[in-house]
């Protein structure tokens, strides 16, 4: 049997207006579960540092973004510092004290954040210069 190509479109185009979707009653036991994950993405970035000279101290903003809820850790490394050593840094209005190891949690941010924060190095008594470098980790 041979049917012609006229003949198959009008078919199909009947099938498209006679046919209804398939709604679900009112006791259907089929369901359907859609759950996105999202990857925790945080950065850091500075803006310029400013050294104070004669206060042995540097400044600048930092901004800070990080999407998770759990929180996240500043972190500052360095070189070790010896024990007469002294060296702090205020993060966001918070101090702390950098360790003698070179590895300092500097603070524990709760929630998800997305702006500017100061940050100001401090040293007393250093026998060699410091540098800082700081990350963020999720948590």
């Amino acid at each position: 049997m041979r049917i012609k190509a006229p003949t198959i479109l009008a078919a199909a185009a009947m099938a498209a207006v006679t046919s209804q979707p398939a709604v679900a009653g009112e006791r259907s036991s089929t369901g359907m579960r859609v759950s996105v994950r999202i990857p925790p993405v945080c950065s850091l970035s500075s803006a310029p540092v400013i050294v104070l000279e004669g206060e042995q101290a540097a400044v600048s903003t930092f901004f800070e973004s990080c999407n998770t809820n759990r929180g996240f850790q500043i972190l500052a490394i360095h070189r070790p510092l010896e024990a007469s050593e002294l060296a702090t840094v205020s993060y966001d209005q918070f101090e702390s004290r950098l360790q003698p190891a070179g590895l300092s949690m500097i603070q524990f941010r709760h929630g998800a954040r997305h702006g500017p924060v100061s940050v100001r190095v401090s040293a007393d008594e250093l026998t060699a210069p410091l540098a800082v470098s700081f990350a963020m980790t999720p948590v």
